[in-house]
């Protein structure tokens, strides 16, 4: 029997995202996803690329035995946690949390959270999340904010940040969460632990302003 391609029409904003889910549990994880009335991908909002995210992010699924190959070393992470959300620009957008320690970074063992796009594995790296020196205390993680070069250059102090960063997320200089010698002196985003929807909006936006073209 030929497969099908099903198509449902007008599907209110609040029914949306549960329907995503839906989908995703049955196997279903790349639906293509169109304002009513219209054939083509919305475009983005006048603010630009960056100030299109999603309202709110959905645990899809959690994988088990899941790595990295990077340059230098396969990264195997002990969560993995892949949500989705949808924008205009995009529509449905699936990104992983990935959980790990990595030894001796800045001068101890540190927690790493590394956000990818993800349609179930982890596929392009777009972030990372580092545990600050009180992270005991505070919980909190930091990741660089790169992109002011339209690729990995970061934002250092005299720097003007986009917007988006300006009125949704709160920054601090990396050199104030992360004391050692060399430690960079340039912008992080900060967020706690349990603040899964700051890490994927600031790896949804870093994924736009470093990949796309």
């Amino acid at each position: 029997m030929c497969p099908f391609s099903v198509t449902v029409d007008h599907v209110p904003d609040r029914e949306l995202g549960p329907l995503l889910v839906q989908l995703g549990q049955a196997g279903f994880h790349d639906p293509i996803i169109r304002p009513a009335g219209s054939s083509e991908k919305a475009p983005a909002p006048t603010g630009g690329l960056t100030a299109d995210l999603p309202d709110d992010w959905q645990l899809l699924q959690e994988r088990e035995a899941q790595s990295y190959q990077w340059p230098d070393s396969r990264e195997h992470y002990s969560r993995y946690r892949v949500f989705i959300g949808t924008t205009h620009a995009e529509g449905a957008v699936h990104i992983g949390l990935g959980e790990t320690i990595r030894e001796n970074k800045w001068g101890r063992d540190r927690k790493y959270v590394v956000a990818f796009l993800s349609g179930g594995s982890p596929q392009q790296p777009l972030a990372e999340f580092v545990a600050a020196d009180d992270y005991a205390e505070t919980r909190e993680l930091v990741a660089v904010i790169r992109g002011s070069d339209g690729g990995r250059r970061m934002y250092g102090p005299g720097d003007a940040l986009p917007g988006v960063y300006e009125d949704r997320f709160r920054t601090q200089m990396y050199s104030e969460r992360v004391v050692y010698p060399g430690v960079w002196n340039k912008v992080v985003v900060v967020a706690g632990e349990g603040d899964d929807a700051t890490m994927l909006s600031h790896a949804l936006i870093q994924g736009r302003r470093r990949y796309r073209r």
